[in-house]
């Protein structure tokens, strides 16, 4: 019987051009390649690394590729300010798909389809890539999609997160209501604040999503934080904001969520200058029988 289970993991990677001294990337890659290996998700949403940095990954993951594009477009790919949301999938568990519509890069601004453009005043451009897998073995289908959502304005994170709620929508309608849509990402916003319930409350017009984390555990499970941070700021900021839930695994129809887990560094704090990154990934497993 094919395995129809599938192993989703959200992971913000951390740029390299960030912490460069303190927590250099040449020591971090390696710890987040034994992340890969220890736990085996089959497809992994991936944000703020730079080309790089995600071609370093793919040597240490030889049974992973990985598509996406950077923030300020394909063009720019060599730039290290170019930050991806870039999806690794294992080769024997996922196949992407190879139609005209397989794959999509949408910008979170006013005008989506041009790269790397943003709304006015944003930190930095922002954006969505998707991409339309087949789990082999079931022949099950589904389509996948990570973001970054703006770090500093709650107003373009609102606005970005009914976007993505549109952009999920509109797959739904040319693809059919059955197809499992997943959104992973790092939303810079808690877990209850007006972007996150943007992303999940009954609208007209728009496909329900369903937070992974909060349909297992609920929302106030103190396990959820996932901005660990890295540093003197970093721990000064979780003293006066308190532990932060900030990346999710968004999905819509409703599945069975067989389990979900933050991943922490265990195992890794003995040498704190090679800790993988600022944030910790979630892993989700779902069930896709029907």
């Amino acid at each position: 019987m094919a395995d129809t289970n599938l192993r989703v993991m959200q992971f913000n990677l951390l740029t390299s051009t960030k912490k460069r001294r303190s927590h250099p990337w040449r020591l971090r890659k390696r710890n987040i390649a034994k992340i890969f290996e220890n736990f085996q998700p089959d497809v992994v949403g991936t944000q703020e690394a730079n080309y790089s940095q995600l071609l370093d990954l793919a040597e240490l993951l030889p049974e992973y590729d990985f598509l996406g594009e950077g923030n300020l477009g394909n063009s720019m790919f060599g730039d290290e300010k170019n930050w991806y949301c870039a999806t690794f999938y294992r080769r024997d568990r996922i196949r992407p798909l190879d139609n005209e519509n397989s794959g999509e890069s949408l910008w979170l601004s006013g005008t989506p389809e041009v790269p790397a453009s943003q709304f006015h005043l944003g930190s930095r451009p922002r954006l969505v890539t998707w991409n339309n897998f087949e789990l082999i073995g079931s022949g099950q289908k589904f389509v996948f999609g990570t973001t970054h959502l703006e770090a500093v304005n709650p107003l373009h994170r609102m606005r970005s997160a009914l976007m993505l709620r549109e952009h999920v929508s509109r797959r739904v309608e040319e693809l059919g209501g059955d197809l499992p849509v997943f959104l992973t990402g790092d939303f810079n916003a808690v877990a209850g604040s007006p972007e996150i319930r943007a992303m999940e409350e009954a609208r007209v017009g728009l496909e329900p999503l369903f937070d992974a984390w909060a349909e297992v555990r609920g929302n106030s499970d103190p396990e959820g934080a996932t901005f660990r941070g890295l540093g003197f700021r970093d721990r000064m900021g979780q003293l006066l904001l308190g532990p932060r839930r900030i990346d999710y695994v968004f999905f819509r129809p409703r599945l069975t969520v067989r389990s979900i887990d933050r991943v922490d560094f265990t195992g890794m704090e003995h040498r704190p200058n090679a800790l993988p990154s600022d944030h910790f990934p979630v892993l989700a497993e779902f069930s896709l029988a029907g």
